[in-house]
């Protein structure tokens, strides 16, 4: 996910200046789901109805979108109650509702037009699914197929989508359409996008042409072939061409003829939302809480510095706040000022906030500060308390555990992780790997190693798996000897000398006034620091005298006159 924020609607044009009594002059109320949180300002039987909505339209996208995506926090969704409430959070005089995200939360904001049509809504919500799919497709498809998607609405056993919408043929028929180059051209940062004049023909056409492809009986069979193309950065004249086997101006001729039928067929699909079961909590905010609240959506918007000047008033008024803390943090590391957002994500921890997202960049934040491990494992433990699917933080676990050396808790984490997606594959795989040489489970190991290299994308993906193969396959000689389920201990010492002999080689080192003796594998099956901080190279006879840490397993039998095997040094 790009640390970034994006806004998928429309670009900002002019917003006013903000001022002081814009935060919290008027009464709030905050209603929740575990996948919803709306703050309305319309009365909470308008905010229960709009929960209500979002959980059914939810629904019918987990039971029947050919896309799926999902957000590891709540959706949060502000409804102004009046155009005087929404417009100082307005990107522009036309937009009923809009989308927007920071890395760390999605906002739906509604105007005061969308307290009881939810079209805008959903036109929304279709792009915070297509947003978390994972999918690539260009601005033409996302708009157009959020507005076939707007107009979902029961009809007898199923949902109905694709009804007409008069607006859009209104435009059709009056204006001058675009050609099919320049229609599927257009991005966000297009002039055609973000400015009045053609805007309408834009979204007009996008949602024709996806009216077309998607549901009409001549096309809709291979919309997905089309859409996996236009995920694989073809474009949208080679997509037509593998998906349908005709050219870009067959399909805008038939798109022509479409348009002119008057007739245009929708879907229903077999699948029905009814009531939500979800409980939906509901109470008043204070003016202090609302604030804070609509502090937070400035972030998206763009509206930095005004978010920083509420928060430091906000800041003054309570200053042992752990939710204006981790919005200060959040500001500060969207702002790259890791130093502030590492310091006020730490108070809030301290102060008891579970938030997920926190709790993982703060994790991060410490693992850039080179903390140790037994620090970062509580931070990652309490984000996935808080949500036990966090995929990101279950894999950062499982690698912190790791270089804690707590092979069977890496294990353990990482197996626990339900679906391992591409994305994670690599670190995952390797890691299952690096821990199982580490139990002496080479098979299994050797296993996950090839597992991770299918998986890998990087030069540094592929080359951890080749170091890890090359530790395995050392391992495996008898002069390694590793036993399955073998327990590492640790001493450290000063080294002193290497006994060499055709029987096999020695360490020795002193741990205060006594010397204890190490069987030394060859230079394959010990691990050397990735980065020493001294220089240090075994030759025969005796030694630099230099600290180390030396891992090792117990020795082969109870006869044995060293103390183990060595794993693993450290300097």
């Amino acid at each position: 996910m790009p640390r970034a924020p994006a806004i998928v609607l429309c670009a900002l044009l002019s917003m006013p200046a903000f001022a002081a009594d814009h935060f919290g002059a008027d009464h709030w109320v905050r209603l929740t789901t575990p996948d919803f949180e709306l703050y309305t300002s319309a009365g909470e039987k308008q905010g229960k109805y709009a929960v209500r909505h979002f959980e059914q339209v939810r629904e019918f996208f987990l039971q029947a979108s050919p896309v799926r995506g999902g957000s590891d926090v709540p959706l949060r969704i502000f409804q102004f109650d009046s155009e005087a409430q929404f417009q100082p959070y307005s990107p522009n005089g036309h937009t009923a509702a809009y989308f927007v995200s920071t890395p760390s939360r999605d906002y739906i904001v509604m105007g005061n037009q969308t307290t009881e049509a939810f079209a805008p809504a959903i036109h929304e919500y279709m792009h915070l699914i297509v947003r978390h799919s994972g999918l690539r497709i260009p601005t033409w498809l996302n708009e157009g197929w959020a507005d076939v998607y707007s107009t979902l609405r029961p009809m007898g056993k199923g949902i109905a989508v694709g009804d007409l919408q008069p607006d859009r043929m209104r435009a059709l028929a009056t204006e001058q359409w675009l050609d099919f180059d320049t229609l599927t051209s257009v991005d966000n940062k297009s002039p055609i996008y973000n400015e009045g004049a053609r805007v309408g023909i834009f979204y007009a056409e996008s949602w024709a042409l996806v009216h077309m492809l998607y549901l009409s009986a001549e096309y809709k069979a291979n919309f997905g072939k089309f859409l996996m193309a236009l995920h694989n950065g073809k474009s949208a004249p080679e997509a037509c061409q593998i998906a349908f086997g005709r050219s870009a101006d067959a399909v805008f001729a038939d798109l022509h003829k479409y348009f002119d039928r008057k007739k245009l067929y929708g879907q229903v699909f077999e699948t029905r939302i009814g009531r939500s079961d979800a409980e939906i909590a509901s109470a008043a905010v204070p003016e202090f809480d609302s604030r804070l609240a609509l502090a937070d959506l400035l972030v998206p918007l763009g509206k930095r510095n005004e978010a920083k000047e509420e928060y430091a008033r906000l800041e003054k008024e309570q200053p042992n706040r752990g939710d204006l803390d981790q919005s200060i943090g959040s500001l500060a590391l969207l702002s790259h000022d890791t130093k502030t957002a590492r310091e006020y994500f730490a108070r809030a921890y301290d102060a008891g906030i579970a938030d997920p997202q926190l709790c993982f960049d703060l994790a991060l934040l410490e693992r850039d500060a080179k903390e140790p491990p037994a620090k970062i494992i509580p931070i990652l433990e309490r984000s996935l308390q808080s949500k036990p699917d966090f995929t990101a933080a279950k894999v950062q676990l499982g690698m912190t555990r790791l270089e804690a050396r707590d092979f069977d808790g890496a294990v353990s984490t990482l197996m626990s992780i339900p679906k391992i997606t591409p994305q994670f594959a690599p670190a995952v795989y390797c890691g299952l790997g690096y821990a199982r040489v580490q139990n002496g489970d080479l098979e299994a190991a050797l296993q996950d190693v090839e597992t991770c290299r299918k998986w890998a994308k990087t030069d540094d993906e592929t080359h951890r798996a080749d170091r890890i193969q090359k530790l395995i396959e050392a391992r495996a000689k008898p002069s390694a000897a590793v036993r399955p389920k073998e327990k590492l201990q640790r001493v450290a010492g000063i080294a002193r000398n290497v006994e060499c002999s055709p029987e096999g080689n020695r360490l020795q080192i002193t741990m205060g006034n006594k010397m204890a003796t190490f069987d030394l594998p060859d230079a394959d099956a010990v691990e050397l620091p990735s980065a020493p901080s001294a220089s240090f190279t075994f030759t025969c006879g005796p030694q630099q005298p230099i600290r180390m840490g030396v891992e090792f397993a117990p020795p082969r039998s109870a006869v044995e006159t060293s103390v183990g095997i060595v794993r693993r040094l450290e300097y």
